[in-house]
């Protein structure tokens, strides 16, 4: 499935391809007769000659790095070439500060690079409190008319796209079970999922016309688990029904209304995958995600180091088996494992356990999320 859906991306790709609502990169668009020491001359025409293929994985990295300041290892990243950083506490110290950092090191990048927050509303998961406007919290925002839901959205939208910051990994579109001290209480827009895909879904049309690209999370749906995946895996038991009625709605809803990116948590899903973790489950990303819930878009892991996954695989074997079950950006909280992992991932293509054509789709997803036009004949 994954290869044909490969061979049909054509110039128009997937819908929301089209009708993105976030900015379209304004990079001018490089002269394809250029010899550029990255490209493979032998890309198709009317293609834009692609990258290597290490490039191409390092794209698929959406990485933490220490430091309030352009250092030795956020500027090694850019020219590394990974796809994304990723922003946490420890790199904030002011506005003025964060939109220097930000600025620096999207000046650096070759290919622009995808700079990204956890910014929810509410205190609980807010890396840019006290600069980012202050909301109520997900679960208060639920009884909100969704115009006013939209707005707060968008003024979050606006204050990070003020600051250079191009993607908010938000809105958590779990339900919640009928209790609130699970562990995702408060952060979920509420426990009935009619009235948790209408928030969420006019959160994220905010957040989008604010001007930064909103990534629903956690799928295919953390609502109900009482164990928190930071430590342990947790498992849903929900049959597929219950998950069809409860779960799945607000994602089901968001989908349709545009969402170009989903955040796969790492969760044992018993109805779908009953050995396999979502992060690195081919029936949970392409059967679910992909084929019976039409996504096309962006298929994010959550931090490949959060225990969920890392107490029983090794994080370059991880990003392995989550590039081949379908997901297309790796989040890594921590940046001294890329070398390992890109070494990893390289050599599974050399050894065939990964395909080229796997990661050329996840790499082409990636550069679609970040509005780079520059293979879009691809």
């Amino acid at each position: 499935m994954l290869v044909l859906s490969l061979a049909a991306c054509g110039p128009g790709g997937s819908p929301r391809d089209q009708a993105g609502t976030h900015p379209v990169s304004t990079n001018p668009q490089p002269n394809p007769t250029s010899t550029n020491p990255r490209a493979n001359p032998t890309e198709e025409r009317g293609c834009a000659a692609l990258p290597s293929l290490r490039t191409q994985l390092a794209q698929l990295l959406l990485v933490g790095f220490p430091g309030t300041r352009p250092g030795a290892v956020s500027r090694r990243l850019v020219d590394r070439g990974v796809g994304g950083l990723l922003l946490f506490r420890g790199n904030v110290a002011s506005a003025g500060q964060v939109r220097a950092l930000v600025a620096d090191l999207k000046g650096r990048a070759e290919i622009p690079l995808e700079v990204a927050v956890d910014q929810e509303p509410g205190t609980r998961v807010a890396r840019l409190a006290g600069i980012v406007r202050a909301t109520p919290s997900a679960r208060q925002l639920g009884r909100l008319p969704a115009d006013r839901v939209e707005r707060y959205g968008q003024a979050i939208g606006r204050d990070l796209a003020a600051l250079g910051i191009t993607a908010d990994l938000a809105p958590v579109l779990d339900v919640t079970g009928a209790r609130w001290d699970g562990i995702i209480g408060d952060r979920s827009f509420g426990a009935d999922p009619a009235t948790a895909g209408r928030a969420a879904v006019a959160f994220m049309r905010g957040l989008s016309a604010g001007g930064v690209a909103p990534v629903g999370k956690h799928f295919p749906g953390h609502g109900a688990t009482t164990v928190d995946s930071h430590r342990r895996l947790p498992v849903v038991e929900a049959s597929m029904a219950r998950l069809n009625a409860r779960d799945l709605v607000p994602f089901r809803a968001a989908i349709h209304s545009g969402l170009d990116a989903v955040m796969v948590g790492h969760l044992l899903v018993r109805a779908v995958d009953p050995r396999t973790p979502a992060t690195l489950s081919p029936a949970v990303v392409g059967g679910l995600l992909r084929e019976r819930m039409g996504f096309g878009g962006l298929a994010v892991s959550d931090a490949l180091e959060m225990g969920a996954i890392a107490s029983t695989v090794p994080l370059p074997v991880a990003a392995e088996r989550a590039v081949a079950a379908g997901v297309d950006q790796l989040v890594l909280s921590g940046h001294t494992a890329v070398p390992a992992v890109l070494g990893h991932l390289e050599r599974a293509v050399a050894a065939g356990r990964l395909s080229k054509a796997r990661v050329r789709e996840a790499f082409l997803r990636v550069q679609r999320f970040k509005r780079v036009d520059r293979w879009s004949g691809c």
